[in-house]
């Protein structure tokens, strides 16, 4: 389980929820529906924090591709974001993290470059970030996939 420091977060007012985006409990192949495929790290729970959706949304907006029509495709996420090439942005992994935000809330045991993290751990420094810095962290999407701020 993803484990909240502190204090629990206010409750996540969304946007209308797009058609397919769901979290499955078995491993699946991302397809046209938009299944998001499960990792077997336990990211497909989180009791204490932001819905995993939530975060899958927001992963979507900041690493994944968008349609023609300026909105985030579900499920094309990509966690690895950064580690396989430079972007030229700095940012890393599926929830765009900046390097010194990521060095900053990340545990010492957890990789350097957050594109090495899992989809858990990502959202674990995540929520920390939220908790500190609230939704601005992520500016632009947290207002796309409708979080408040």
């Amino acid at each position: 389980m993803l484990a909240m420091l502190g204090a629990v977060p206010e409750p996540v007012a969304l946007a209308a929820p797009q058609a397919g985006w769901e979290v499955t409990s078995t491993p699946a192949t991302v397809r046209a529906g938009g299944t998001l495929p499960a990792e077997p790290d336990d990211a497909t729970s989180n009791d204490d924090g932001v819905p995993l959706e939530v975060w899958q949304r927001l992963a979507d907006c900041e690493s994944g591709d968008w349609s023609r029509h300026g909105e985030p495709k579900p499920g094309t996420a990509r966690w690895d974001y950064g580690l396989e090439f430079d972007h030229g942005d700095h940012f890393e992994g599926g929830l765009n993290f900046h390097p010194e935000t990521w060095d900053s809330f990340r545990d010492p045991d957890m990789p350097e470059h957050a594109g090495a993290a899992t989809r858990a751990t990502e959202i674990e420094v995540a929520e920390r970030v939220l908790e500190e810095q609230g939704w601005d962290a992520w500016p632009v999407c947290s207002e796309v996939v409708g979080v408040d701020t």
